[in-house]
């Protein structure tokens, strides 16, 4: 246990990789230390020996070797570690974490409190900035801005429309009753079976299958730091017109027993939300403007941090946020 915390988290940490496992373990081991549980599904090949995995148990690291089970599966494998992950938990509360990706200790904590004082809560999240690096700078920006007051508990179809109209893919990565989020990890592995495809917009199967199961919400508390410095393995996704096409698809399957969605809606709401998948001319232009002005306007630099929070006015304490970033050892 790290001295600087005075009581693990009673949550299971989900860390699911097919590569670069130095700093999957580094990822691990952080968990460890603030949390009780820590289950690792690895699918990166040659598996880790008897003797390592002895010492990743000795820190509360559950580790299991992976395999997809066929090439059709592979589109697949990222949520079915995940549900392998998660019924082979222990806790009560679960949350999956990218293999290089922290979540603060407070961050967690103010999850796991608000799961336990609001039985209708499902799952819960907070606020998100990101680390960067240019050479030898690093620097931080702020993420999914739409986490900031999120709150989604209306009846379902409100709740669907909330969320794909006030985007952010919160569902991913945020602390869940286990079972609920067995029971959406299964819906969306159905859809993704039925319907194998790789567009860039995956995601949102998952995202709308958590409104399916119940509430969620954001805390103003700073909880998820995503890691822009480290470059994962490129994939080629689906585009255009045709990733929109494929994704009402398989809403109309995730809602096949429901009547009352309307699936155009929500699809509208994603086609503002993700102008990058279909650029127009407009569209390339001012992501064009952005980038220029993102160059000539540097982020926040690494001491102006505590700036960058206040001015989102994002809960933090400066210890724990250092802990986490020593951990990534960038």
């Amino acid at each position: 246990m790290n001295r600087i915390f005075k009581k693990k988290i009673d949550v299971s940490v989900l860390i699911t990789s097919y590569s670069q496992r130095k700093i999957t373990l580094e990822t691990a081991n952080y968990f460890s230390q603030i949390c009780n549980e820590v289950i690792l599904v690895d699918e990166e090949q040659p598996y880790l020996s008897e003797e390592d995995e002895i010492e990743l148990k000795k820190k509360d690291i559950n580790y299991i070797p992976y395999k997809a089970s066929s090439s059709e599966k592979e589109y697949n494998s990222p949520y079915e570690k995940r549900l392998i992950a998660a019924k082979n938990a222990k806790n009560k509360y679960v949350v999956h974490s990218n293999h290089d990706e922290r979540y603060t200790y407070m961050g967690l904590l103010a999850s796991v409190n608000e799961l336990d004082n609001d039985k209708n809560l499902t799952f819960c999240a907070g606020q998100a900035i990101a680390i960067r690096g240019n050479g030898n700078d690093i620097h931080y920006t702020r993420q999914y801005e739409n986490l900031c007051g999120y709150q989604n508990n209306d009846i379902l179809e409100q709740r669907l429309y909330y969320h794909a109209k006030t985007y952010a893919p919160l569902a991913h990565y945020s602390v869940w009753q286990k079972e609920s989020f067995i029971n959406a990890m299964q819906k969306s592995i159905s859809v993704h079976d039925l319907m194998p495809s790789n567009t860039i917009m995956e995601e949102v199967i998952f995202e709308l299958a958590a409104d399916l199961v119940g509430n969620s919400k954001a805390t103003n508390e700073l909880y998820w730091i995503r890691n822009r410095i480290n470059n994962p393995k490129n994939r080629t996704y689906e585009k255009g017109e045709k990733a929109f096409e494929i994704i009402q698809n398989k809403l109309t399957l995730l809602f096949k027993d429901y009547d009352n969605i309307q699936i155009n809606i929500i699809v509208n709401f994603f086609r503002d939300n993700f102008p990058f998948v279909k650029q127009s001319f407009i569209n390339k232009i001012t992501i064009f403007i952005k980038r220029m002005i993102r160059v000539i306007f540097k982020k926040r630099k690494l001491n102006d941090l505590d700036n960058l929070l206040n001015d989102n006015n994002i809960n933090y304490e400066s210890h724990d946020i250092s802990n986490l970033i020593k951990s990534m050892n960038l």
